[in-house]
């Protein structure tokens, strides 16, 4: 899922670099991987979303919106804002990979470790309590949970640390992903994969809900950096992205 909460952003980065980067988990993929098609003992194959809003007075809110990702075990690669951004997550590693690609711009990315996602996660603190109901989605049996994630943000150093608390209604089926990795990046301990999350704030309803879930053979190079984009370091990715949304 694209409702990834690892990257707190420090107060005095730009208004910009908050909108474009929030929520975006960072991070590299594998690469000694094979070339060889993988095993499909695991759902492989091709999920995708659709958000709508409710109670939203902006109309271009209404409009729903897609996001499309591909799904092997525990490993997912999501397309985001019309292909711009793309992020690579693999539960298992602990790692994600955020490759971006803005248009009229050299293509980059940013690359963690799994020591530097740890950090991050250990700033959120998630638990879940399960619903009675159930739904069906994409032919799916999904079970509901109550989501509540407290989430510290980073203050300076003479400021006490505050923590924000969210909450979701999430539809989980264990059908897809290799275990409970597969949300290791996102809901930590959460079972089953989300095909549904439902959240609110300042009256407005948002659901993220899966409209396709298709089976398809991947390969390992579906999931690899692509070797035309510049990868760099968190304070280069930072800089280049608050360039970018400024039109520098």
């Amino acid at each position: 899922m694209y409702l990834c909460k690892l990257y707190n952003i420090n107060k005095h980065k730009s208004s910009e670099m908050k909108k474009i980067i929030f929520g975006l988990a960072v991070a590299i993929s594998c690469t000694t991987v094979s070339y060889k098609s993988f095993a499909q003992k695991y759902f492989a194959g091709t999920i995708t979303f659709e958000t709508k809003y409710e109670g939203d007075t902006d109309p271009q809110r209404h409009i729903p919106s897609q996001q499309t990702c591909i799904i092997f075990e525990n490993k997912e690669k999501a397309e985001l804002y019309n292909g711009v951004l793309r992020t690579i997550k693999d539960g298992d590693a602990l790692t994600v990979t955020m490759l971006v690609d803005w248009p009229g711009y050299p293509r980059i990315g940013y690359v963690s470790d799994k020591e530097a996602t740890q950090k991050a996660l250990s700033s959120q603190k998630f638990s879940y309590e399960e619903r009675s109901d159930t739904k069906t989605i994409c032919g799916y049996e999904c079970k509901g949970y109550n989501v509540t994630a407290v989430v510290k943000e980073e203050e300076e150093e003479d400021e006490e640390e505050e923590a924000v608390e969210l909450k979701y209604i999430v539809y989980t089926t264990k059908e897809i992903g290799k275990d409970d990795n597969i949300n290791a990046l996102d809901y930590p301990g959460l079972s089953g994969y989300p095909l549904y999350v439902e959240s609110e704030k300042d009256g407005v309803k948002t659901i993220i809900q899966a409209s396709e879930v298709k089976k398809s053979k991947l390969k390992a190079v579906d999931f690899m950096v692509p070797s035309d984009y510049k990868m760099c370091s968190e304070e280069e990715f930072q800089e280049e992205m608050i360039k970018r949304a400024q039109g520098q």
